[in-house]
């Protein structure tokens, strides 16, 4: 009889949350553009990013407060998009409920992407992307980015509590300089063995750059100097840690 009352006690709210779910849904098209800016304005939930579409953009967000329904912002000239999706910053009365981000961005189209979350979970796979520059602005967020095989020359990375996991293995035809700060929070790097990189290192609680060596103020692996481009890598935080593993 227990067992069956916790399973009422259980079963009842999660379908009172269903039911209370709402859905933005929306799809921009990519006629005649060239090049886009989009940002993401966050404050608090789950996103799940990633490249693929032949849409500019196509968003879908789940979320179960009324207050949390996104706005979109879109306005195009000569070619170029601008693309702002976002909501209001959520209350602490508000905070607990369901708001999930899916978003599917263009992968032809040159982009710069700049993502703004406060707290959550963050999955950003802009692997083989045409993305040229990325911004993140990360608070107490476990944050996955996947770099691998983009066209990425600039990105720059604000994370204060929580895990940061980057991935920017693979062949790299172009250099690229990544600006990574953070917090109280472990950040985790998985890098190229035949693309030269350069790190260097500020602040953090324990570094741990494995087949990395010093150079001046700088750590290097073996390919820095004998392959044609190059990949640097400026990683400052408190009381973090810094982990690197080639691939």
């Amino acid at each position: 009889m227990k067992k069956l009352l916790y399973l009422v006690l259980f079963i009842v709210p999660v379908a009172l949350l269903a039911q209370n779910t709402k859905l933005f849904k929306q799809a921009v098209k990519a006629d005649n553009v060239k090049q886009a800016i989009v940002k993401l304005e966050m404050p608090a939930g789950e996103l799940h990013l990633k490249t693929g579409t032949t849409q500019l953009i196509d968003a879908q967000v789940n979320y179960n407060q009324a207050g949390w329904k996104p706005v979109m912002n879109y306005s195009k000239s000569n070619g170029g998009a601008n693309l702002t999706l976002k909501q209001e910053e959520i209350s602490n009365k508000e905070n607990n409920g369901e708001n999930k981000w899916t978003i599917n961005l263009n992968k032809t189209i040159p982009l710069q992407l700049a993502v703004s979350m406060g707290a959550g979970e963050a999955n950003l796979d802009l692997s083989k992307s045409r993305l040229e520059k990325l911004e993140v602005e990360a608070g107490a967020v476990s944050c996955n980015i996947n770099l691998a095989g983009s066209a990425v020359k600039t990105a720059k990375i604000s994370a204060g509590v929580g895990e940061l996991n980057v991935d920017m293995s693979g062949n790299w035809n172009h250099n690229a300089t990544v600006d990574i700060s953070g917090g109280i929070g472990d950040v985790k790097l998985k890098l190229p063995k035949g693309t030269g990189v350069r790190i260097k290192a500020s602040g953090l609680g324990s570094r741990n750059l494995n087949g990395f060596r010093k150079n001046t103020d700088y750590h290097q692996n073996a390919a820095l100097g004998k392959s044609k481009h190059t990949l640097t890598i400026n990683v400052s935080g408190g009381m973090g840690s810094l982990t690197v593993v080639e691939v």
